[in-house]
């Protein structure tokens, strides 16, 4: 209700008001001046009557007969003219005012199960090329949160060119009203990343802020972070995020490894996808497959599919604590008794994900909800 009033004391409200008042007195005016007796009475009529005279559309269908009635037209005619221009003006300034906004990062986020990126950095490019080729286009949604130029965000969107389904937020990542403008509580997974115009310090505490924040929001959301620093990584951890990644540890040890066969790094940009032949891919067990041991589904996914499974995978779940306790501990049912009465949560966060590389043929695929394959050749990305 405040808001409602606070709305009308502006400029495009007093407008709108002036015009329905003025809508409204025109109506009955004619009304009882033209239509009271006549045979078009009704007020329906004065109230059409009204519109097309205040719009200045002017139909002929109804008109006033009276002199009474033609002054009352003529000063609905001479007003309208002025409120609707206004009006419509007004209405195209605010969308106008909007799509700036939205541009700049200064409206909020009204989506839901979208990937949102705190930072920027030249490598997240890559990062969103990955994502488009594991998603669907039509489902996808991307909101970034950065401090960047209005040159910096063009370039980006001309780079990414996702359309309509790119969102900006404008504000530092570490502000919990900055992050809250992402509506990160039904986003689908969180990306943290280095920001190139911090020092590496500085960018790293950001992160840890900005996953502080995001924790607090949106305690079940997937959050992955990278950081600059490897001394900070458990600090980042105990913020609450799920992987972290050290910028420069996985580079340096595939350096190393190229040392001993070059190869390795034409395997491994293949297996990321930025090769041309099969890359790793996500594949959840179905409940066939629950019921087969290793050997045999990969005998199977062989054979009818041509790809290659690499590892067995058990997803990551949220537990708590009734998942730990023993119901028949009276210490255990004592300890959770205690948590309810005094209102704390008993959520202890993302367990997992697992993962088992190359299995023995007998590991019964039960207990793992997804494979990770190797697609085969020339299998094309998502549209």
């Amino acid at each position: 209700m405040m808001n409602f009033i606070a709305w009308l004391k502006t400029g495009f409200g007093k407008l709108v008001l002036a015009t329905a008042g003025l809508l409204l007195l025109s109506t009955f005016g004619f009304y009882w001046l033209e239509l009271n007796e006549g045979s078009n009475g009704g007020i329906s009529n004065a109230f059409w009557w009204s519109i097309v005279t205040l719009t200045t559309v002017g139909y002929g269908d109804l008109v006033p007969a009276t002199v009474p009635g033609r002054i009352l037209g003529a000063l609905v005619m001479i007003s309208g003219i002025g409120l609707v221009t206004s009006l419509t003006g007004n209405m195209a300034s605010m969308l106008v005012e909007q799509k700036a906004k939205k541009r700049k990062g200064l409206l909020t986020v009204k989506i839901s199960d979208h990937v949102i990126i705190l930072g920027w950095n030249d490598y997240a490019y890559g990062l969103v090329e990955s994502l488009l080729k594991q998603t669907l286009i039509k489902t996808f949604n991307l909101v970034i949160v950065c401090e960047v130029t209005e040159q910096q965000r063009d370039e980006i969107a001309f780079k990414l060119e996702l359309g309509d389904k790119l969102h900006f937020v404008h504000g530092s990542i570490c502000k919990a009203s900055v992050i809250a403008r992402a509506n990160p509580e039904f986003a689908k997974t969180v990306y943290v990343l280095c920001q190139d115009n911090l020092e590496s310090k500085e960018a790293d505490q950001q992160a840890i802020y900005a996953v502080l924040a995001l924790r607090t929001m949106s305690p079940k959301v997937p959050i992955y972070a990278e950081i600059a620093k490897y001394e900070n990584k458990e600090h980042l951890r105990r913020a609450g995020a799920n992987e972290i990644l050290v910028r420069g540890e996985i580079s340096a040890r595939m350096m190393g490894m190229m040392g001993i066969n070059p190869s390795i790094l034409s395997f491994f940009r293949n297996l990321l996808g930025i090769g041309n032949t099969g890359r790793l891919t996500f594949k959840p067990c179905s409940a066939e497959d629950k019921l087969k041991n290793w050997g045999e589904l990969c005998l199977k996914t062989r054979q009818s599919e041509g790809t290659l499974p690499v590892a067995a995978c058990k997803l990551g779940k949220n537990i708590s604590l009734q998942d730990v306790m023993d119901e028949s501990s009276a210490l255990d049912q004592f300890i959770m008794e205690l948590f309810e009465n005094s209102g704390h949560p008993t959520a202890l966060g993302l367990q997992g994900p697992e993962v088992k590389m190359n299995p023995p043929d007998s590991e019964p695929m039960a207990q793992y909800d997804a494979l990770l394959i190797i697609s085969a050749e020339g299998e094309a990305d998502h549209d």
